[in-house]
């Protein structure tokens, strides 16, 4: 019997599916724990249905990891270019809060080491997937500072997105920090990469 040939619309409900579950599954176990078994059952499909869509696991989770950012560069823009009585570096300030704190980066944190060993091992293998969602954060961030004139020539778009995954690795290795000033740790963090903003405002 010849397999079931699916039409473009149960093509993307499989694929919503596995991202779905992916997405679950990476947050509440990480990567190493879950496996593509675990992945299609809990999406109620067969385990060959899954590589109609991905290559791996980690081809699934670099997706899910890659529409988290544009999630929250979307949400960045969005929340940014409100009105607001709010000055706009104060409005920066309460977004990098809000993301920080935000449940799925909490659940992120927990498997950094697990994120950081996959996303080395593929950008070591060329990966395009890599390469586009580096080259994203780097356009969203230059995006981010043309909209509000700041001057890319004193601001360096690539030292904002180093500078935020300084305070990302920072904040998921907490567990290293000095426990009573966590808190004041990642608000002198947020002030040092306001201040460096604040050289490109006319």
């Amino acid at each position: 019997m010849s397999p079931k040939i699916l039409t473009e619309q149960e093509k993307q409900f499989q694929k919503h599916k596995l991202l779905e579950k992916g997405k679950e599954l990476l947050y509440s176990y990480g990567i190493k724990k879950t496996s593509v078994e675990d992945i299609t059952k809990a999406a109620g499909m067969a385990k060959g249905s899954f590589y109609k869509h991905y290559d791996s696991k980690e081809a699934l989770f670099l997706e899910i990891i890659t529409q988290l950012h544009e999630d929250i560069f979307r949400q960045a823009e969005n929340f940014l270019s409100e009105q607001s009585s709010e000055p706009f570096i104060e409005r920066v300030r309460s977004f990098i809060r809000m993301c920080f704190h935000s449940q799925e980066l909490i659940s992120i944190f927990k498997y950094h080491g697990e994120i950081e060993e996959m996303m080395l091992e593929m950008q070591a293998n060329s990966n395009t997937g890599v390469v586009y969602l580096m080259d994203l954060e780097h356009q969203a961030y230059e995006k981010l500072l043309n909209m509000f004139h700041i001057d890319t020539q004193k601001v360096n778009p690539g030292v904002v997105h180093n500078y935020l995954h300084a305070v990302y690795f920072g904040m998921a290795n907490k567990n290293m920090m000095k426990s009573d000033c966590i808190d004041d740790t990642f608000e002198a963090l947020i002030n040092g990469l306001i201040i460096y903003i604040l050289g490109g405002i006319s």
